[in-house]
């Protein structure tokens, strides 16, 4: 009769298994370390292209009038200021917001005390009850030493738990102090900041006034329609030498890897700012038929935040002649999107932002009368119609 054999293949199949795990595990640490390496490297070569683009941007000269260098350094005041007052805003509302929470604290410290009080005047009642009797007598008097252990136990456990009590009791008083301490911490600071943007709030008025009166020397200086012409396209070619600058200098800067190309997403990006469309791309601009709009120009309310259409790199954030505070998102292959005439822009040159990011405010700079978002979308310096790439609603 044939015996047969003890399977061994299942401790030789794990064997195995643990080899390859060990062999698979010693071939991905030079994986990970090469991958590191090169995240490092990466990284490097952006900051290093992203200082050569400010140092470009910061030799950037501007032909303006001594009144645009005025209407710039007002405007670029005013952003500032109510960039401030919004930065005090939000911190004003978190301050009353932990003011609240520290008071609800603390009114639920004063109900736990008034338990707490009450607990400790039973046990004092107790306790001088059991005084009518006197506590060695009773304990002497007793014959049973088996009971004496108890009564004993049981005064040391009374006597325990009052002073567990006065603990709680004397905890809950100093948490009771220490809110209050908060609250008015909390409130001192609340009072200086509302007294901030009260004086930043008296700035941004001041400094309008600065700007309508700029505003109005600037338009009583007498041109003619051939002079208001060449302004524009002045304007138009400072705005298209500033991109293809721009073009030349973001070459050599990584685009964030795992992000969605954007010519893919055509079609299907959202509008930058909720509000109507006051001029559509080819629309005429102004007056003069010879003068076409190269983007959309949507009317919003002031301080309106904007968005990113796509994820980008912020390019450029600063004052431009003709668009105001104007903020440029690269992203990549050549496609930019522009944002001017903002209140207020809230990005860095350098900083990468995702899909949907506030990035800037609507505002009029740039010598608007009432607000508006100024946006355009380039392809390698090529206006393209933000239409077809944008949904209407979203």
């Amino acid at each position: 009769m044939r015996v047969s054999q003890p399977r061994r293949s299942a401790p030789w199949r794990a064997g195995v298994l643990v080899a390859l795990m060990a062999f698979g595990g010693a071939l991905a640490l030079p994986a990970l370390a090469q991958d590191s390496r090169e995240a490092k490297a990466e990284l490097k070569q952006t900051e290093q292209e992203i200082a050569r683009l400010k140092k470009m941007l910061g030799e950037l000269k501007q032909d303006m009038s001594g009144l645009e260098r005025e209407l710039k350094q007002s405007e670029s005041e005013i952003g500032r200021l109510q960039e401030e007052s919004e930065a005090l805003e939000q911190q004003i509302e978190e301050g009353e917001t932990r003011i609240d929470d520290l008071r609800g604290q603390a009114e639920a410290l004063q109900v736990a005390l008034q338990e707490q009080e009450q607990q400790i005047a039973r046990q004092a009642r107790s306790a001088y009850m059991a005084g009518q009797q006197d506590y060695l007598k009773l304990v002497l008097n007793q014959d049973d030493p088996a009971r004496v252990a108890r009564m004993m136990r049981y005064y040391e456990y009374v006597s325990r738990a009052r002073m567990e009590e006065i603990t709680t009791y004397n905890h809950t008083l100093a948490q009771i102090r220490q809110a209050s301490a908060a609250i008015a911490r909390e409130q001192a600071q609340l009072h200086e900041n509302r007294e901030q943007l009260a004086e930043r709030q008296q700035a941004v008025e001041a400094e309008r006034e600065t700007r309508a009166e700029l505003l109005a020397s600037l338009k009583s200086e007498s041109r003619t329609s051939e002079q208001q012409l060449k302004q524009r396209q002045s304007e138009r070619a400072e705005l298209a030498a500033l991109i293809k600058k721009l073009d030349e200098a973001i070459t050599s800067i990584p685009t964030p890897a795992g992000s969605l190309p954007f010519a893919d997403a055509k079609g299907k990006l959202p509008l930058p700012v909720k509000g109507s469309i006051q001029s559509k791309f080819g629309s005429q601009r102004g007056d003069d038929a010879r003068l076409k709009w190269d983007g959309l120009v949507i009317t919003a309310e002031a301080g309106t935040p904007v968005h990113a259409i796509h994820g980008g790199r912020v390019v450029f954030a600063d004052w431009l002649r003709g668009s105001g505070l104007l903020l440029i998102l690269d992203h990549g292959n050549g496609y930019l999107s522009l944002y001017g005439h903002n209140q207020t822009l809230l990005r860095d040159v350098g900083t990468w932002v995702q899909p949907g990011e506030a990035i800037a405010t609507v505002g009029s700079s740039g010598g608007l009368s009432s607000s508006s978002l100024y946006f355009s979308i380039r392809k390698q310096g090529r206006a393209l119609d933000p239409l077809a790439w944008c949904m209407l609603s979203s």
